[in-house]
């Protein structure tokens, strides 16, 4: 395979230090670092790393909120030829021990407040060996961050790096079994966050707000590593805040950020100001539906461009910067299309045609390169040559992607197939609706049947929007045989620490006969 530079994330930084050293590229509370600054921070924790025995090969697990050490320490890990696995810091200990045991870690990056979570397991973990804790103080059987570094060198080390050598190991959300390790290559994170920025236009112009977590890939990946790619600066946030949201935007004058759907839904559910659209946002990178696109423009003065990327394969289809209105709803097209192909197979492996939906699979230089200490999962994901991705989608005549659903979240009713994506939507819309989540039920005639799962916004209540307001509220938006047939409502959904939903719990509990479902047609 030939490579495109930069190969590693060394390179790529490295580049940009020497070309605008003293550029802004990090804000983080009230500290800021130019790229020779961010440099110099790398290179003193590498050899940080170096002198407390870190190999080649090593993982380093980062069980930390959003913080510049995150960041830094992501680059000076695979400067060194070591392996960072990303944890989620709101895992509980069960799940943290099963990642840092899986993973076999040997030192854990974490922080004062997190320090408990991983001494309850650290016992457990035979191959751990060292916990450094950022801050100054030292706690007990722990290195202080400052002890870390005290002394080091800031010279730059010079460690022969490959771009097919492993860069991390990142670990899904586990919505239907336990988290399998994705392992992603040097070439990844050099080469997908690139083609992002490219593909968006940023420049070193643009600063980018980064409100999500660290820990995902698109925080690291499309986020920050992307605009440093792109020579422009990252105000990082420890986490998204409705209430501050514009002010930080405003306070930075960030130009451009990226954001999950959940959120211009709470930013369009603020109340509305004169001044939304004065602020220097010029672009959010969203999927959203075309009636929730045009308002989010509007609204905030702003163009939103929709994305579709994975954690097997970060490098995005995007929406092009030209991207017709009747285009809205799409994912957009590939980025580098020279080297990325994206199609849609059936059950059996064929491709599909135009505008006939089947599961979004997927070649490129970006793809994993397996899930860690599991051939088997590795080997049905990875199948001719193709990444499955496990969404179901379709392409239309101009190569325009759209994503329906998760192929296991379909309903398939009688001789239609249901997305339950589509169902939420329409449901999500409802005023007094604060989440839902639709599954497919056995039903002996049709062979499925739609349920949806209805989380209200205080203080309405069952009795305030009762059944029949829904079902009415979605018979304008749906096709009859998409309407859900049976609802019930809850006062939360069981989610993972990432904040999926995990429908394979509501599937468990919906095999059950409930008294507190409403059956349409028997209502």
């Amino acid at each position: 395979m030939e490579y495109s530079s930069p190969t590693t994330l060394t390179e790529l930084l490295s580049a940009r230090a020497q070309r605008h050293p003293d550029k802004l590229a990090l804000i983080f509370k009230d500290r800021q670092w130019s790229y020779a600054g961010f440099q110099r921070e790398v290179d003193r924790i590498a050899q940080g790393f170096i002198r407390i025995g870190v190999k080649r090969g090593d993982r380093i697990a980062f069980v930390l909120p959003n913080c510049s050490e995150f960041l830094f320490a992501v680059f000076a890990v695979t400067q060194i030829g070591a392996v960072f696995v990303p944890l989620n810091p709101q895992y509980t200990a069960e799940e943290a021990e099963y990642v840092l045991h899986h993973s076999e870690a040997s030192i854990v990056l974490t922080s004062p407040g997190l320090l408990p979570l991983i001494d309850s397991v650290r016992e457990k973990l035979p191959d751990l060996k060292q916990v450094i804790v950022t801050g100054a103080d030292e706690p007990s059987g722990a290195l202080s961050w400052n002890k870390f570094l005290s002394g080091v060198s800031d010279a730059a080390l010079s460690v022969p790096i490959a771009p097919e050598d492993l860069a991390s190991i990142t670990y899904t959300s586990g919505t239907t079994d336990r988290p399998k390790g994705v392992m992603l290559s040097q070439y990844a994170y050099a080469f997908a966050p690139r083609m992002r920025a490219e593909g968006l236009g940023w420049n070193e112009d643009d600063r980018v707000l980064c409100v999500l977590p660290l820990f995902h890939v698109n925080a690291l990946c499309h986020t920050c590593i992307a605009m440093l790619s792109a020579g422009g600066s990252i105000v990082l946030t420890e986490k998204f805040s409705a209430s501050r949201f514009w002010d930080e935007v405003r306070e930075h004058a960030s130009t451009t950020s990226s954001i999950m759907r959940t959120i211009p839904q709470i930013l369009l559910s603020l109340p509305e100001k004169a001044d939304d659209g004065d602020n220097p946002l010029r672009l959010v990178v969203t999927l959203l539906s075309p009636e929730m696109h045009a308002r989010f423009e509007e609204r905030f003065n702003l163009k939103a461009v929709p994305s579709y990327s994975l954690t097997e394969d970060i490098l995005s289809v995007i929406g092009p910067g030209n991207m017709p209105k009747e285009k809205l709803g799409s994912c957009g097209v590939p980025l580098a299309p020279e080297v990325h192909t994206v199609a849609i197979h059936d059950e059996a492996g064929h491709a599909l045609p135009v505008g006939e939906a089947g599961e979004i699979v997927k070649q490129s230089p970006t793809v994993m390169k397996g899930y860690y200490k599991n051939p088997e999962a590795t080997a049905k994901a990875l199948n001719n040559g193709w990444l499955y991705t496990g969404d179901l989608g379709y392409l239309d005549a101009d190569g325009y992607l759209y994503f329906v659903d998760r192929v296991k979240d379909l309903v398939r009713r009688g001789d239609e197939n249901i997305s339950s994506e589509e169902v939420e939507r329409v449901l999500n819309s409802h005023p007094q609706v604060a989440e839902s989540a639709v599954i497919a039920v056995a039903d002996p005639i049709r062979g499925e049947e739609v349920k949806a799962y209805i989380v209200l916004k205080s203080p309405a209540t069952p009795k305030s929007v009762p059944p029949e307001s829904i079902w009415n509220f979605c018979k304008p938006h749906l096709a009859a045989f998409k309407l859900p047939r049976y609802l019930e409502y809850r006062s939360e959904l069981p989610k993972t620490p990432s904040s999926k939903v995990q429908k394979n719990i509501l599937r468990d509990e919906s095999k059950k006969p409930s008294a507190k479902a409403f059956d349409r047609l028997r209502h």
